[in-house]
């Protein structure tokens, strides 16, 4: 079960939240940023590092951040080399833990403890399948994060895109059966039969869906697999998925047993 809070430990309490940064300037480090305090309303000096902006599969174009723009991003640090000597905080807009707190602000049975995040698996500005579960009988923990008409969904979509971003949230129901999570964690392609074998799984979609079962660079396939924290290899209904997994196996070095 994942937190909303702060899980940061013994961090200044600004880590781990949510913040508006004003971009200022960028150099090949990152981007200079200015954070106001929600309560104070002081200016603070805060850096995003380029590696912390985007996570975008091979060959994809992230979004240009200029000068005037600005990122939700999530507080992971504070350094001491503010402007004259003070604090900086270090950001990231890549965090999964991001997207729990920017969710967490549109669904309320989040911050209830009605619905926990169990798991987030995320490709920064491209994807992020998010695993939620109820913790009272008769919440659909699916349902409640989408919101009516993908109300609450679009939202967080909306203020984690900030109107440049393209990145979409695919909400995912948790199961403590792997079989059956990893069922639902491939969606939105429909899976006929699957396979699991420790940390390896074979899931097999019918011919016509076998693409958007992989997805654009292999990410569906991906994306499911750190949600559910499978490797997983996607083959046409009707293969054997047993000597699928012995092949998937023995290429790793691994024999297969029972």
């Amino acid at each position: 079960m994942r937190t909303i809070l702060s899980d940061f430990g013994l961090e200044p309490a600004v880590v781990g939240t949510t913040v508006t940064a004003h971009i200022n300037s960028s150099d090949p480090d990152g981007f200079r940023c200015t954070v106001y305090d929600v309560a104070t309303l002081q200016a603070r000096d805060a850096l995003l590092p380029r590696a912390d902006a985007y996570e975008l599969p091979a060959g994809a174009t992230a979004p240009e951040l200029a000068v005037g723009d600005s990122v939700i991003a999530l507080v992971v640090g504070v350094s001491g080399e503010g402007r004259q000597g003070g604090e900086r905080l270090l950001l990231s807009a890549t965090a999964p833990e991001l997207v729990e707190r920017v969710l967490a602000g549109f669904v309320e049975e989040l911050l209830t403890g009605k619905v926990v995040i169990k798991a987030v698996a995320r490709v920064a500005g491209t994807k992020t399948k998010i695993a939620v579960a109820p913790t009272t009988r008769g919440v659909d923990a699916r349902g409640a994060c989408i919101g009516r008409g993908a109300s609450r969904l679009r939202g967080a979509e909306s203020l984690l895109n900030r109107g440049f971003g393209k990145e979409r949230l695919e909400i995912i129901e948790y199961s403590a059966d792997p079989v059956t999570f990893l069922t639902n964690a491939m969606n939105p392609i429909q899976v006929t039969d699957v396979l699991v074998h420790r940390d390896n799984a074979i899931v097999a979609v019918e011919e016509h869906q076998i693409s958007g079962g992989i997805g654009e660079g292999g990410l569906n396939a991906q994306l499911a697999g750190r949600l559910t924290g499978h490797y997983v290899r996607v083959v046409r209904a009707g293969t054997d998925l047993r000597a699928a997994l012995d092949e998937l196996v023995s290429s790793a070095g691994t024999a297969v047993s029972g």
